[in-house]
């Protein structure tokens, strides 16, 4: 992690990205409490979260265009139309109004798609392979831990002056960010001759349908998103009926959360050199579970040793899925392939949005949560069984380099995207 440090550009990167986290995690707060507050709905509060993740579906779409253009250049932009997007919020002001509460979530959830495949390849072509792991710990770390502050920041600023404050207040994230970003120095990438949109396209859902562990892994966060999705709309439940609270005591269980995410994207690295990013993945489910299921037993302290619990899972889930990702796909194709992941998970993360909008009304938020933590034990049983029937060394050292012409970031990666064999030894997972 100190040689991590000591590069210039990852450090712009990293304070950029730290910035641009406190924002939206205060404005991720302020957009399902500013909907609540104007409508007294939970359900249309929770619903504030589904155009965020709608631009997940064309994902793979925009991967190919990412793919193509140079990736600094692509997330610059991106931030600065990021913050474009929220100044229509300062005309916010009742429930009739709420619609553009709505657009500017969905915008902005078409910024993430776009920079955070941006990001990937960024990432792979400025660090050696061994950096990998540490580096999304780190990246994790800091912009989860904005946790600690942003959302108790956020919604006593959205108490005091209100959402447009908020949205204001993200906009002039996403500008320091960009300016940040113009400071980073990155190894172009070599692309291929372009193919034509369909035939790109096709290449990175292949690559995926192709690599085992991506394949296998890719299937079952896509049920486990369908139980995750309803905590989004359960939450307002469990902090109205439950802890007997106002809708801004949201940002407490934020900051309860962002805590564990501080410890879990710290040591997550260590982990994943140890046991490998397949077998830190389910033991993150079986956090998961845990932390999930103690929610139906709602008192103050449970609930927030919860959250913190599950902030140090989500970590470790998270970083060893983008990891494995990266360090599985070559990168020219990193923008396609994570796009693709990421619209496999939309559809039915948003499918349960939708059905907990509903479920809420007819189904205690207790009942909820015990049949999630079921489903993320069951789904952790799964991966055990199959680790079983792979081998799953640990992650290189940083002494490891990581070879950057194309096609070649490490001698077994060359030889998945090849001709991948029946069963891969590589070990990296999905969020």
């Amino acid at each position: 992690m100190r040689t991590l440090l000591r590069d210039r550009s990852y450090r712009r990167l990293l304070v950029g990205q730290t910035l641009s986290a406190f924002g939206d995690y205060a404005m991720f707060l302020a957009l399902a409490v500013w909907v609540k507050v104007l409508t007294g709905s939970s359900a249309k509060a929770g619903l504030a979260i589904l155009p965020f993740i709608l631009p997940s579906l064309v994902g793979p779409a925009l991967g190919v265009y990412v793919d193509r253009f140079p990736r600094k250049r692509i997330m610059i932009v991106t931030d600065l139309a990021a913050a474009v997007a929220l100044l229509p919020l300062v005309f916010v002001r009742d429930a009739g109004d709420i619609w553009l509460i709505y657009v500017a979530s969905f915008l902005l959830g078409l910024a993430t798609v776009v920079y955070e495949a941006a990001r990937a390849g960024l990432l792979m072509s400025m660090l050696e392979e061994g950096d990998l792991g540490d580096a999304n710990g780190l990246l994790q770390s800091t912009g989860q831990g904005m946790r600690l502050l942003a959302p108790l920041a956020g919604a006593g600023l959205f108490a005091a002056f209100g959402g447009p404050a908020v949205a204001l207040l993200d906009a002039g994230t996403f500008v320091l960010s960009a300016l940040l970003l113009f400071g980073v120095h990155a190894p172009s990438i070599e692309r291929e001759d372009q193919d034509g949109f369909w035939v790109e396209l096709g290449a990175g859902v292949s690559h995926i349908a192709r690599t085992a562990d991506l394949r296998r892994l890719t299937i079952v966060t896509a049920f486990v998103t369908l139980a995750a999705g309803v905590m989004e709309v359960a939450i307002f439940s469990l902090i109205d009926q439950g802890l007997h609270k106002q809708p801004e005591f949201l940002g407490v269980l934020s900051t309860a959360q962002g805590v564990g995410a501080v410890i879990g994207g710290v040591i997550v690295g260590a982990t994943m050199r140890k046991i490998g990013e397949f077998a830190t993945i389910a033991w993150a489910l079986v956090a998961i579970g845990v932390g999930v299921g103690m929610l139906a037993w709602p008192s103050l302290a449970i609930v927030l040793v919860s959250a913190m619990a599950v902030g140090i899972a989500v970590s470790f889930y998270n970083v060893s899925f983008t990891t494995l990702m990266m360090r599985r796909t070559d990168v020219a194709m990193q923008g396609r392939v994570n796009s693709a992941i990421e619209a496999v998970f939309t559809v039915p993360y948003a499918a349960s949005i939708a059905a907990g909008a509903v479920l809420i009304s007819v189904v205690s938020f207790r009942t909820i949560y015990l049949v999630q933590a079921a489903m993320f034990f069951g789904v952790a049983g799964y991966l055990a069984l199959a680790a079983r029937d792979r081998s799953t060394p640990p992650t290189p050292s940083r002494g490891r380099r990581r070879r950057r012409e194309r096609g070649r970031s490490s001698s077994r990666d060359g030889r998945a995207l090849a001709a991948p064999p029946q069963r891969f030894e590589d070990r990296r997972p999905t969020p």
